[in-house]
């Protein structure tokens, strides 16, 4: 008889939250013993064991995972802002502002500003009746919809 959804193939078995007894017992050893290990750490740090120092050092300065970065970024609001955008990220990066990592982050945002404006012209196209092809736009500028489009045939 198969088991049914929710149901234990054991129900006399382990309660749930219960801990294994080596666990428990690795757990109470260790405690017993941090002091002294902590100072066997440190004192092989300072001795210039790399393995060691780099426990001591991670467990002082843990790496910094999110920090805020100051880097003025310019204006995202139409499309002629992100070659902009990306000469500035791509100065910040040569300069030494930005690592690599903070530099690929910034690009990645300007790449979803971009993809975002695309998906928002392609939804007012969509919902807009047909048009004649002359718009009237004396800018010659290239729309956004075709822009992304091109770039991803």
């Amino acid at each position: 008889m198969p088991f049914q959804p929710g149901q234990s193939g054991n129900p006399a078995g382990r309660v749930p939250g219960s801990r294994n007894k080596r666990t428990i017992i690795s757990e109470k050893l260790f405690d017993d013993s941090a002091g002294e290990l902590t100072a066997a750490v440190i004192a092989r740090a300072t001795e210039g064991d790399p393995a060691a120092l780099r426990v001591c050092v991670d467990r002082i300065l843990p790496r910094l995972r999110h920090r805020p970065l100051d880097f003025d970024l310019p204006a995202l609001v139409t499309l002629a802002d992100t070659p902009g955008a990306i000469n500035a990220i791509a100065q910040g990066l040569a300069h030494g502002d930005l690592d690599l990592e903070e530099a690929t982050a910034l690009m990645r945002a300007v790449r979803e500003f971009t993809l975002a404006l695309a998906a928002v012209e392609r939804d007012k196209r969509a919902a807009a009746p047909a048009a004649p092809t002359d718009d009237g736009d004396a800018s010659g500028a290239e729309s956004l919809y075709d822009f992304m489009a091109a770039r991803t045939r």
